[in-house]
């Protein structure tokens, strides 16, 4: 790293991330699907969520654990609680700083979150849309300004993991905004800079519960990304590579009552679940013609889609 004479860093970034990376330990997955009265009552210091991490452990029982949530010196005011498009920028970056990057931008946030690798590099020409940009920014405001507390050391102790002191309070993403010169070019926008990793990245690490698939398969073609689609892509490639993982262990059925109450859709218009149920369809279709999935099967309740089978 260097100094310019206007005394702003130059740094070097790696913004063509090959692959995306989602933590899938049931921490992360209860912290970004929390009711919005719960997300209150915790960041209001009025309860902590409690995690079941073993039912029936042969020597402990029941084994527990626990955390807490806290806003970094009123970092920001709106409590919407973090949601699955909050979890899917939080996925970009640390997609990106698993793959070596502890500055990241947020061109290179929408860059992952839509996919672009390699030939589709120049789809965007680093240009940000409006809406997305925006989106992006509330969301790492949200992520950088909710301290993460654990209470996991008994319970990680219990199970017999290693390293399980490394997971202390600290915020959800912890970085700071930087102004700074990327690759010879000032930036526009502040940049991110990563300041160590995630407490949920190193819970995900330490309990070997983390998914990973090609960030090129997010660029599906005629697909506007919205933020609802945003997140039925994030939501619908995380489960679809869980189930994939495990699939000797899991149900291969997701249902749209599952995928539209963690989108936040299920109180939405017809019209909204109708186009999103097509945009499902695009994303499986997708999945299917790049040899991800064998194929997939719509299933109904009377005249009503209700699920998804998918063989792989």
């Amino acid at each position: 790293m260097t100094k310019e004479k206007n005394q702003i860093e130059n740094v070097q970034v790696y913004p063509l991330i090959e692959n995306r990376v989602s933590l899938n330990d049931k921490a992360t997955k209860i912290l970004f699907n929390l009711t919005e009265d719960i997300f209150n009552e915790v960041m209001q210091g009025q309860t902590n969520i409690g995690i079941v991490e073993k039912k029936k452990h042969k020597k402990h029982g029941k084994v527990k654990s626990s955390f807490s949530l806290h806003n970094i010196n009123g970092g920001y005011s709106h409590f919407a609680p973090l949601e699955e498009g909050d979890r899917a920028v939080f996925d970009a970056i640390i997609s990106a700083f698993v793959a070596g990057n502890k500055i990241i931008t947020l061109a290179m946030i929408q860059r992952i979150l839509n996919g672009y690798v390699g030939e589709h590099r120049g789809h965007d020409n680093g240009i940000i849309n409006k809406n997305q940009f925006a989106q992006i920014k509330t969301s790492v405001d949200r992520l950088m300004f909710t301290a993460f507390d654990p209470d996991f050391l008994k319970a990680l102790k219990a199970l017999d993991y290693d390293g399980a002191e490394e997971i202390s309070k600290a915020p959800i993403l912890p970085c700071k905004r930087v102004k700074l010169s990327i690759n010879g070019q000032i930036s526009k926008e502040d940049c991110i800079s990563i300041l160590d990793e995630s407490p949920l990245l190193k819970l995900a690490k330490l309990k070997k519960q983390i998914i990973t698939y090609k960030n090129s398969l997010a660029y599906i073609p005629n697909l506007n990304n919205t933020p609802l689609v945003q997140k039925l892509k994030s939501y619908t490639f995380r489960r679809v590579f869980e189930i994939k993982k495990h699939r000797r262990n899991m149900s291969h059925i997701l249902t749209l009552d599952d995928i539209f109450t963690k989108c936040r859709i299920k109180d939405a218009s017809n019209k909204v679940k109708f186009d999103a149920r097509a945009t499902l369809e695009k994303i499986f279709a997708h999945l299917q013609s790049k040899g991800e999935i064998k194929s997939y099967e719509w299933t109904k309740k009377g005249n009503t889609f209700y699920s998804v089978k998918i063989t792989f």
